[in-house]
């Protein structure tokens, strides 16, 4: 009889706790995972247009003809995202940058974001494709945009034809092959002036292909480099650097 009267008392003992234990368990607050950190590119597209709203009739038409080249001529074209498109016009606009180089002017989406620059800066931009079909588009482009002053479209190999540019330079934007950036900032950094910006696209999202690009620049004591990704692919920042 005391061995039931035992057996008893401990089912009884284990029910209370496990009564128990599901009444507290009940009554504690559930736990939430963290909330994931966003990118700034995704922050960015929260909260900021993809383009900017105009502040008078000429930006009005550059800024239609950059929204329609973004919905439709964009597969293939390898454009610049808008975050980098904003902060390329930000950059060019703050130095007040004169003069602009651009290597790989595709359909001239990247370009049309310098103009929106130069416009207030009174500037103006030299761009290089060797793309026949990607000229033609360019050209069109720059028609529909009403900025064929500002732009000067250079056709053939930039290797070849960048040799007859002239300083001094404000911005220079290398968007063509990326084999091919340590050449060009061989020849251009010369004619770049102190304080002027070279500005290398895709440089996170193709990082493998610039190895001897990033050794150039880093090995380079007059020059200041920030790796900044706006978009998914980067931007890297260069800085000639004042005399002392």
């Amino acid at each position: 009889m005391h061995r039931l009267q035992n057996a008893l008392h401990g089912v009884e003992t284990t029910l209370l706790l496990t009564l128990l234990s599901t009444s507290v368990l009940a009554q504690a607050p559930a736990q939430t995972a963290k909330p994931r950190r966003p990118t700034a590119e995704e922050v960015s597209r929260q909260y900021l247009p993809f383009h900017p709203k105009p502040r008078d009739e000429a930006e009005k038409q550059i800024v239609a003809v950059m929204e329609d080249m973004y919905e439709n001529q964009s597969r293939g074209m390898g454009n610049i995202w808008p975050e980098d498109g904003r902060l390329m016009r930000l950059l060019a606009e703050t130095i007040e940058a004169r003069h602009v180089v651009e290597l790989g002017t595709a359909n001239g989406y990247s370009a049309l974001w310098f103009c929106l620059a130069l416009r207030s800066t009174g500037g103006k931009l030299t761009t290089h494709e060797m793309d026949p079909d990607r000229i033609a588009m360019a050209k069109q482009n720059f028609r529909r945009a009403g900025v064929e002053k500002i732009v000067t479209l250079v056709e053939g190999d930039a290797h070849e034809t960048i040799k007859k540019l002239e300083g001094p330079l404000d911005v220079v934007l290398l968007d063509a092959e990326k084999e091919g950036f340590t050449d060009y900032l061989a020849k251009l950094l010369p004619l770049v002036r102190e304080g002027g910006l070279i500005i290398a696209h895709d440089s996170s999202g193709q990082a493998y292909m610039m190895d001897d690009y990033f050794r150039a620049i880093v090995e380079n004591p007059d020059l200041e480099t920030v790796l900044v990704d706006a978009s998914r692919w980067g931007v890297c920042i260069t800085r000639k650097m004042k005399g002392k």
